[in-house]
């Protein structure tokens, strides 16, 4: 009966372990006989099962090679050396500087971009000369020995569209319209027309697999939308579907397209902060405007720019000292939202004139001043590495990847996990930079597509309720700190997760700070796909196991790996990749006798406290006592 009493008790206190009581304590109750306080025992709780049995090694901001005297070298030595565990900072964006030139005022310049290739136009206003330069390697793809067009002022816009790039000029003075296809190797001329002279500001656009022409007349202040056609034996612009009054001249008008629907956005340069939309009734012959939507953002200051590009409508900001911010207007069950997606981590040019140019991903900006050009594409939606702007710390010069692309470096990771299978698992963390760039098309989810294209059934999720609330994660891969997924049930590495990949997802930790909350409401919407995609953001930050130097006593640190993250500020995760202490002030202090399981440090290769801790840990691994360590 007392056999039977003193089983029940271990059941008991093994339970309350696997639910983190801080009362639990590592030992194992033995039925049988008083425990030898000089002999440590194995057992199955969170503590040493997994956390301090298994000590991995591994770097914070991974990418930094011997960058700041780290002495590291790249990843290809980090794994050769035993690292498993690794964490990239990431950003949405970055900026690829194509041209920094001089030029002359009399030229007109604008970007064209066909079959994933950056060419610059350039019209010699005086002569009507033109000539095109693929600007990668340099070389002129087309030059005209005589004017190509009448010498003037020139409205000359381009557009892509369904493979073809064209490029469209219009003379205000003649009303002569012409569209020209361009490819790799010159410019042909696909239809003209004449239309009626005015000062008329145009753009192209694609609605429902048919191009339209938009006019801004200036003149008579109008707006008119036409079909544009390029095919078969139709007029270059057919009869007009719309037309609203009442547009003044210093006003920019941008059609855009947003789930299915045709909207028009006004801008007036005199009141920055404010915009308006009028959606477009389509189903009928002739269109009609369906009201209009007004919108202020404290965000747009400087000169807006406004450009349909790759299915999305982005405002560009620009001040007259350089700095450019860009954000992706949304709207979001009606109402109209402002998101940021791009700071500039480059210099520009101060006092500039801006035009933007359609890209495959983001848009071209080119900046005139004087006699001066600079011309950078926006990288919008690309994931990147970089410690305070994307590439901002990342080593090229060791054996790293040779670009700061994400893909790039999970490719060689899937690679050397592809010819090492029954290495110990690698730990992928990425901290989510900025903040509000992840919202616009929950851009997270890269992440994980990324990774499931790369490793496949070896991906594993750390556990946060943002997997748990995540589509495109099956629930039966998600491992958590409580669980004995390193080791089988019966001790052994075999059929753990040997071979495996574990990622972990941190967000900024403004996610968590009080002014963001659950309660705070970033966007316009309570209801819609950002807010929604806010709320799924923070739940990475929520529920999520990751380990901290003593899950017993959380009090030494800020948080239990058996409870949440969720909104303590002061236990951000970082501070375990620079092992400091709880106050940060020591950065070894509270280390050495806890069950952390992952070792992580700026200097790997050094010798000192690291190695040091190192050479303890893997004693710990063994279960051998370490001297001045009560346990």
């Amino acid at each position: 009966m007392k056999s039977l009493t003193m089983k029940i008790l271990v059941v008991f206190h093994l339970l309350s372990c696997l639910l983190g009581a801080s009362s639990c304590e590592s030992e194992e109750v033995n039925p049988d006989a008083e425990p030898d306080p000089a002999t440590p025992v194995e057992t199955r709780d969170s503590t040493n099962a997994i956390y301090r049995q298994f000590f991995f090694t591994g770097t914070h901001n991974s990418y930094s090679g011997n960058q700041n005297g780290l002495k590291r070298e790249g990843i290809k030595t980090q794994l050769a050396k035993g690292l498993r565990f690794f964490e990239f900072d990431m950003f949405s964006f970055y900026t690829e500087e194509l041209l920094s030139t001089e030029t002359t005022t009399n030229f007109k310049h604008l970007t064209l971009e066909h079959n994933e290739k950056a060419y610059l136009f350039s019209l010699d206003k005086t002569t009507g000369l033109v000539s095109i330069k693929d600007i990668a390697t340099g070389q002129q793809v087309y030059e005209n020995s005589s004017a190509l067009w009448t010498a003037g002022e020139a409205e000359v816009i381009t557009y892509n569209f369904q493979g073809r790039t064209y490029l469209v000029v219009y003379y205000s003075q003649s009303g002569e319209l012409m569209a020209y296809d361009f490819s790799d190797n010159g410019l042909n001329l696909v239809k003209q027309q004449r239309l009626t002279p005015s000062d008329s500001e145009l753009r192209l656009f694609a609605f429902q697999n048919q191009l339209y022409l938009s006019l801004h007349n200036q003149d008579d202040q109008t707006v008119s939308l036409y079909p544009f056609s390029t095919q078969g034996a139709e007029p270059l612009i057919g009869n007009r579907k719309l037309i609203i009054d009442g547009v003044s001249a210093d006003m920019t008008v941008t059609p855009f397209v947003q789930n299915e629907q045709l909207h028009i956005f006004k801008h007036n340069q005199k009141y920055v902060s404010s915009f308006s939309i009028t959606p477009i009734e389509t189903s009928t012959s002739t269109w009609s405007q369906k009201g209009e939507v007004s919108g202020n953002s404290s965000k747009l200051v400087g000169k807006v720019n406004a450009i349909y590009s790759g299915e999305k409508l982005f405002l560009n900001a620009y001040l007259a000292s350089g700095q450019m911010n860009s954000f992706q207007f949304i709207l979001d069950n009606g109402k109209p939202n402002v998101v940021e997606e791009y700071n500039g981590e480059i210099d520009f040019l101060a006092g500039a004139n801006v035009e933007l140019f359609a890209a495959n991903s983001g848009f071209y900006a080119q900046l005139k001043q004087s006699n001066k050009m600079q011309l950078a594409k926006l990288n919008i939606g690309d994931l990147v590495l970089g410690h305070d702007a994307p590439g901002d710390e990342v080593d090229l010069t060791v054996d790293n990847p040779s670009s700061i692309l994400l893909k790039d470096w999970i490719s060689y990771m899937a690679n050397w996990s592809d010819e090492n299978p029954n290495h110990e698992p690698l730990f992928i963390m990425t901290e989510l930079k900025e903040y509000e760039h992840w919202m616009a098309g929950a851009k997270w989810q890269n992440i994980i597509k990324l990774m499931q294209e790369q490793f496949g059934e070896k991906l594993r999720y750390h556990s946060s309720s943002g997997f748990y609330n995540e589509e495109l994660v099956e629930a039966s891969k998600i491992v958590d700190g409580k669980t004995l997924y390193y080791m089988d049930e019966n001790g052994s590495k075999e059929g753990g997760l040997l071979g495996k990949v574990i990622l972990y997802i941190q967000p900024n930790n403004n996610i968590t700070k009080s002014d963001h909350t659950n309660d705070f409401k970033p966007f316009n919407t309570t209801d819609g796909i950002l807010q929604s995609n806010f709320i799924q953001l923070k739940n990475y930050r929520v529920n999520n196991k990751l380990v901290s130097p003593d899950w017993r006593k959380p009090g030494n640190y800020g948080n239990d790996v058996g409870r949440f993250i969720d909104a303590k500020d002061d236990s951000y995760i970082s501070r375990i990749f620079h092992m400091q202490s709880s106050a940060g002030n020591s950065q070894y202090a509270n280390i050495r006798c806890t069950d952390v399981m992952f070792a992580v440090s700026d200097r790997p290769f050094d010798s000192g406290p690291y190695a040091n801790y190192v050479k303890e840990q893997k004693a710990k691994n063994s279960m051998q006592p370490l001297v001045g360590c009560s346990k």
